[in-house]
């Protein structure tokens, strides 16, 4: 068995490879927490606008394209989007609750919709014109940052109840991890690593927020 084939010891280092793949398993982990606190709270946290640009990329990236550092790379992608499949199902039956605007609730399922037709071939022509690195950096952190930008906005306007300090730390962690894994494989790529810094410092941001908030209305003090 040619140990490439799984894992790309080849192109990558043994650092470059472990940090990302730690990544990848923090954001499997997210996706996961995700699902079970949706089935718990039949409440969404993620964004709707970006849930959209979100199952397109991993969509692009288990089906048309693949990450060449090895099959297990691939699969942890692959096991993301299956997980956001029902994320994405979720949107479109909770992800009302997110808003407050009559009209926006009144046609949410065709603007869910209609952002998905959007941001799909955006991604895909993304990477088809060469724009993106072989393992989908560039245009995952370009979601990212939105992702780590709306997620306070969205908490500001909600319960914090509906949040899970599980999916806020273990997304933290994850990017954390990949943008490690970024300055290492890409040292040049000062694009992705401005953005992966914004990230890191944004989801730090977003988690204490978050931390405090839960901690404040279970009637805990802070520490």
């Amino acid at each position: 068995m040619d140990v490439n084939y799984w894992i790309n010891t080849k192109d990558y280092t043994a650092p470059q490879l472990v940090w990302n793949g730690v990544g990848c398993l923090f954001w499997v982990i997210t996706y996961a927490a995700l699902v079970i606190e949706i089935r718990k709270r039949k409440f969404v946290e993620m964004p709707f606008f970006i849930a959209a640009g979100n199952i397109a990329w991993e969509f692009v990236w288990s089906v048309f394209y693949h990450p060449d550092t090895g099959k297990l790379y691939a699969l942890s992608y692959q096991g993301a989007f299956l997980l956001d499949v029902f994320i994405f199902y979720s949107i479109i039956k909770y992800g009302s609750k997110q808003i407050e605007i009559p009209e926006i609730k009144k046609y949410f399922t065709w603007i869910v919709i209609g952002l998905l037709i959007i941001w799909l071939p955006l991604n895909y022509f993304y990477v088809a014109q060469g724009l993106d690195t072989p393992i989908g950096g560039n245009s995952g952190y370009i979601l990212n940052l939105i992702i780590s930008l709306l997620y306070p906005m969205l908490l500001l306007r909600n319960n914090p109840a509906n949040f899970s300090r599980v999916v806020a730390w273990s997304k933290f962690i994850g990017t954390g991890c990949i943008t490690v894994s970024m300055f290492l494989i890409y040292p040049k790529n000062y694009f992705v690593q401005t953005l992966g810094a914004s990230c890191f410092v944004l989801d730090l941001f977003y988690s204490i927020l978050l931390t405090k908030k839960l901690t404040k209305l279970n009637g805990k003090s802070v520490l």
